[in-house]
């Protein structure tokens, strides 16, 4: 669960400036690891969490992949897999380091979970359906 302090899918960003979209969408593009897209596609848009003015542990933002993941299982029939902690650690430091020091050192403000979902998503390049 998830403790008062850990929430950091609400606290994001303004907007990803577009001067990084298009190295994040070529880190989205890279398919490694076993996982489906739809997971990789999961854990990248909640990666973006790290990359926060609040500055959160990769551990805080993997809490918050947990929580979505256990949502999603409560109601799907086919719910995404979790990653270990080491795998979800190797795709946060994976991200553009420049990015993630520009965002980080930015202005915090509160946007609510399917706000950052969908501006995470686009920023990524991912519209699966």
């Amino acid at each position: 669960m998830l403790q008062k302090n850990d929430d950091a899918r609400l606290l994001v960003r303004n907007r990803i400036p577009d001067l990084f979209l298009p190295e994040l969408q070529h880190w989205a593009r890279r398919h490694q690891y076993y996982f489906a897209w739809n997971e990789i596609d999961l854990y990248r848009i909640v990666a973006l969490a790290y990359a926060d003015a609040a500055r959160p542990s990769i551990a805080q933002v993997y809490r918050i992949l947990c929580e979505l993941v256990d949502e999603d299982a409560a109601r799907n029939t086919h719910p995404v897999r979790k990653p270990s902690l080491t795998t979800f650690r190797r795709i946060v430091k994976s991200m553009p380091a420049d990015f993630v020091r520009y965002m980080r050192l930015g202005q915090r403000r509160k946007m609510d979970t399917f706000e950052f979902v969908s501006t995470a998503a686009a920023a990524l390049g991912i519209n699966r359906h």
